[in-house]
Formats: C-alpha cells, structure tokens, sequence
C-alpha cells in the first residue's frame, strides 16, 4: 500500500469516520465481538474530535480498494490521555474494503510516534482476548498483557494490553 497520508482528525471528519466505524467493526459483530463504534453517530465521533485526538489515515492511491465507494477517510484511532504518561489507544477501525492492506499497522505505528512525540511513555488498550486476531495483532507489535477488563454489558470480558514506547 503506498500513498498512506496521516493526519489529526477535524469536525468535517466525522461523516466520514462514522462510515469507516459502521464498516470495520461489522466484522466484529460477525465473529461473536459487537463493539459500539459500529453503531456510532455522527455527533459522538464530534465528541471524540473535539475532546481527545483521532487520527484518520488517507489514501492518495485508489489502487488496491476492493470496495464499491470508499471516502477519502479510510481508517481512524482515538488517542486519548490517561495519566501522566499514559494514553489509551481505542477505536482504531479500518474500512472493511482496506483491510488487509497493512492500513491498521501503519496508522498504529504513526498513533505510537505521535504519543511517543507528546512526552507519553506508555499506551495501553483493551481487545477480547478470544478474538481471532486483534490480540496476536496487538502482541505481534510488542504488546504484553497486563490484567483483565471485565464488561458487565457484554457477554465477553477484554483484557488490558500496554507498551512502553521508548
């Protein structure tokens, strides 16, 4: 994949991002994992702009897109602090027509360098750990468990997953 362009998010993002959302975590939902941001709004992804930062990634290129229509917008993460040097890392969906591709590696990697850029020295997540790829995704980037994140409104539980960027 070549022409990957990323950037902080702005409000007219949103529309876009909510597609990419509504596209990404649908396969979750399909593996036994329905996560919220397949049902986001519009106004909530403005919530998320506005009060954390959300990176989007951006194709230059529109070889390679295996789906009918594609915005600009083709992926997103939300960074959000959580402590002095820590920052929480969530929402990162790619559109369902760009998976594959190393889109969510790379804009992992440029989530990473912005915290790291910032002063932050670790970023922490949570994932289900029987979802059949997202933990040894996260793991295989040197991700390490670091305890359990029990959810009382869905049937499975997450696990905490961090790593010092250093």
């Amino acid at each position: 994949m070549t022409g990957l362009t990323v950037r902080p998010a702005e409000g007219s993002d949103a529309a876009a991002l909510v597609r990419v959302y509504h596209s990404a975590y649908r396969e979750n939902r399909e593996l036994g994992f329905p996560m919220k941001a397949e049902s986001v709004a519009e106004a909530e992804v403005r919530e998320w702009i506005r009060d954390h930062t959300v990176l989007v990634a951006e194709d230059g290129d529109t070889v390679g897109c295996e789906a009918d229509h594609v915005d600009e917008v083709i992926a997103g993460v939300r960074l959000e602090a959580t402590g002095e040097d820590r920052v929480k890392l969530s929402r990162l969906g790619v559109h369902e027509g760009w998976k594959g591709q190393g889109v969510g590696g790379q804009l992992l990697d440029r989530a990473e360098d912005r915290i790291r850029e910032h002063g932050y020295g670790t970023v922490w997540l949570t994932t289900p750990p029987e979802h059949p790829f997202l933990p040894d995704f996260y793991r295989d980037r040197g991700y390490e468990k670091t305890g359990d994140h029990p959810l009382d409104f869905r049937e499975y539980d997450e696990i905490v997953l961090e790593k010092r960027l250093d």
